[in-house]
C-alpha cells in the first residue's frame, strides 16, 4: 500500500482591502439588471405610443376591419333537411355548416348543400345498408 501525505489547501482567504471577484461578478450582474430595467421602461413607453397612434388612424382602423372581415369563416347555415335526410336522428343539427355535400336533385343534376359535421355523420349513417 501506498502512503500518501495530506492534501495541502493553497487557499489564501481573500481580505476586504483587495479586489473580490464576487463582488466585481455581483455589482456586473447588478449594472445590466439597472441597464436592462430602463431599457424595458424605455422600450414599452415608445411602444404604448406607437400602438396608440396606430389605433387611432382611420387608414388604419379601416384596414384591419378589411382585414378581420376576409380572414372570419364563412359562418352558413346548415341546409339540411333532417326530417327527410336521417329520420332516426332528427335533432343533431347544431345549424353551423362546416363542409358541402352535392345531393342529387332531379334533372339539375344536383345542388351543393351545406351541412353541419352531425347531420354530415347522420347522413352518412342513414345511407348504410342493412
Amino acid at each position: 500500500m501506498l502512503a500518501t501525505a495530506p492534501a495541502r489547501c493553497d487557499y489564501e482567504p481573500v481580505s476586504g482591502t483587495q479586489e473580490n471577484p464576487v463582488r466585481q461578478v455581483v455589482a456586473a450582474l447588478q449594472a445590466a439588471a439597472a441597464v436592462a430595467a430602463e431599457w424595458a421602461e424605455r422600450t414599452g413607453v415608445v411602444t404604448s405610443e406607437a400602438i396608440n397612434k396606430l389605433s387611432s388612424d382611420p387608414a388604419i382602423r379601416t384596414l384591419l376591419s378589411r382585414w378581420r372581415a376576409a380572414t372570419i369563416w364563412d359562418q352558413r347555415r346548415c341546409e339540411c333537411r333532417c326530417a327527410d335526410s336521417h329520420p332516426n336522428d332528427v335533432g343533431v343539427c347544431d345549424n353551423r355548416a362546416v363542409i358541402t355535400r352535392r345531393i342529387p336533385r332531379g334533372a339539375t343534376g344536383g345542388a351543393d348543400v351545406p351541412l353541419c359535421a352531425p347531420c354530415a355523420v347522420a347522413q352518412g349513417v342513414a345511407e348504410l345498408p342493412g
